[in-house]
């Protein structure tokens, strides 16, 4: 598998087709251009065999500490007197359909990981977020990946988008 980052003359694009319309519009549209030209987000396109298989949006991200209540190994941060916890959000993660279920996602996931965890040492990153829909609960939940604490925000996010924010804590990763 080979990891490119996306430009605007990157080819291969338009024939991708994950089952979900607003995935493929982000990147089959001018959409993932603009976002990246805005420094919103930075698209990684995946490949094997020279055939795009998947993509992932990564972002800057901070994550408030009272969605972090209920978990104790976050209460000790009381002293350091945070408001948020910084972090990278994965915005978007999409796998082409003929390649999903064969372990595409869990080498992302890795990737990903890894990648948090080596900015960490030049910039504070603690977490990985995603707003995952319920479909993708499962899939996050079996990487480590928890819920965030259930706030009115979150139930209201919830009903309105039919998401659930879920975070890694990176700091597991180098235990």
């Amino acid at each position: 598998m080979s990891f490119q980052p996306f430009q605007t003359d990157t080819k291969n694009i338009l024939g991708f087709d994950c089952g979900n319309k607003e995935l493929n519009d982000f990147l089959c549209t001018e959409e993932v251009r603009k976002f990246n030209e805005e420094h919103l987000g930075r698209t990684t396109l995946v490949f094997y065999s020279g055939e795009l298989v998947a993509y992932y949006t990564l972002s800057n991200s901070s994550l408030r500490k009272e969605y972090l209540q209920s978990y104790k190994s976050f209460s000790k941060m009381g002293e350091f007197k945070l408001e948020e916890f910084p972090s990278i959000t994965i915005g978007r993660l999409a796998v082409d359909k003929r390649w999903q279920g064969k372990g595409i996602g869990r080498v992302i996931m890795q990737k990903i990981m890894v990648q948090a965890l080596n900015s960490s040492e030049s910039a504070g990153v603690r977490l990985l977020l995603v707003q995952a829909k319920q479909d993708a609960f499962d899939f996050y939940l079996k990487l480590g990946f928890e819920f965030v604490f259930d706030s009115k925000r979150e139930r209201s996010r919830f009903k309105a988008r039919g998401t659930r924010t879920l975070f890694f804590d990176i700091a597991s990763l180098s235990e």
